[in-house]
């Protein structure tokens, strides 16, 4: 199974609280399926870039999407406020403010495995 990288940021585009990384390091849930590490963005091509660390979860496989935004939307809820946090695959982003119901959760997993299939490339690459 090939392994999926999530980038994580806050709502507004900026760098999330390092809380986030040690939450999702230390989560029971994700002990084995997933890792929480900063990652620095490189700039595109003529452009200077945002020098911004990005987290980034990594998980097993994309059967663990629903374990992964369901630990973030734990640590938003414990947050206690309404600031969401986007997950980003691809071309697609999600945002997870610690609100969503089971549904949602797995409607926000398909959305990043639609995005993981178009991005992935085929055996044999």
């Amino acid at each position: 199974m090939t392994e999926v990288q999530l980038r994580i940021v806050a709502e507004t585009g900026a760098k999330v609280p390092d809380g986030l990384r040690i939450f999702l390091s230390r989560d029971p849930e994700l002990r084995g399926i997933g890792r929480a590490r900063w990652a620095s963005t490189a700039p595109k091509e003529g452009q200077l870039g945002d020098a911004l660390d990005v987290l980034t979860l990594v998980v097993t496989s994309i059967l663990a999407l629903p374990s992964a935004i369901e630990a973030v939307k734990r640590w938003c809820g414990s947050r206690g406020t309404v600031e969401g946090v986007e997950i980003r695959l691809g071309s697609q982003r999600i945002t997870v403010t610690g609100t969503e119901d089971p549904a949602e959760i797995r409607r926000m997993a398909d959305l990043l495995e639609a995005a993981y299939t178009e991005s992935a490339p085929e055996e044999g690459e």
